[in-house]
């Protein structure tokens, strides 16, 4: 928790007003501020102090305060009493489908057997709904376009978590540009001294995630609703 700030309802309206606006560093600091929150609730639906290491429910806590940030508007009240409700209603969604239970994925599990049990899980019930096995063989199919393969991702997917999380903020960053984005889609590759220049960074950090960034860059600006909700849920575990 940052403590720079006074947490007040006051100031929280504020902050997601620049959330709503796309502040995307605002919204990161916001959920890292409010992690004591997220626990709180989701130790109170449990009936037990959780920690955040490796823990399912805390994954799903996470993902349902940014849910919150998503869905909220002043006409459901006091944002944190709306955020408590979202997170309980998601553990409780947890706890009745057990086999449904959010888990961290890496690249490394697309095997097949894997990819068979995802099948399972993440199809949506809707029948226009597309399993994640369909999403993950035209997401592929994407990759190709760009010289990448799934086995390519499993040797350079970044080791450290925080790198990671990095790279995945500024693909979201790139994903919102939108000539960015067509230079992208039209070259095959990242403009990488112009994406050091918009975001502040440096071209040695965005070669050594090249192929991640474009993988995620692909999934965000792709159509691909499931792997972009994958892919969230396991940086955030």
């Amino acid at each position: 928790m940052s403590g720079h700030r006074p947490i007040t309802e006051n100031s929280v309206e504020k902050r997601l007003e620049a959330i709503m606006r796309g502040d995307l560093e605002e919204r990161n600091k916001l959920i890292a501020d409010y992690i004591p929150f997220i626990i709180k609730m989701v130790s109170k639906q449990l009936n037990r102090y959780i920690e955040t290491e490796n823990c399912d429910e805390f994954s799903i806590g996470l993902i349902a305060f940014d849910e919150a940030i998503d869905k909220y508007c002043s006409s459901k009240g006091v944002f944190l009493k709306f955020a408590e409700l979202v997170i309980s209603n998601r553990i409780k969604d947890a706890l009745r489908k057990k086999n449904q239970e959010l888990r961290e994925i890496s690249f490394e599990d697309c095997s097949e057997n894997v990819l068979k049990h995802l099948d399972s899980v993440y199809v949506r019930s809707d029948e226009d709904s597309i399993s994640l096995r369909e999403e993950i063989k035209q997401y592929e199919s994407e990759l190709s376009k760009f010289k990448i393969t799934l086995e390519d991702l499993v040797e350079e997917t970044p080791k450290h978590k925080d790198t990671r999380v990095n790279a995945m903020i500024l693909s979201e960053r790139i994903s919102e540009d939108k000539p960015l984005v067509e230079k992208i889609y039209s070259k095959r590759r990242l403009p990488i001294s112009q994406i050091a220049l918009k975001f502040k960074t440096t071209a040695k950090i965005i070669k050594r995630s090249r192929k991640y960034i474009i993988s995620l860059v692909v999934i965000f600006t792709g159509g691909f609703i499931q792997l972009k909700y994958w892919v969230r849920n396991s940086i955030k575990g």
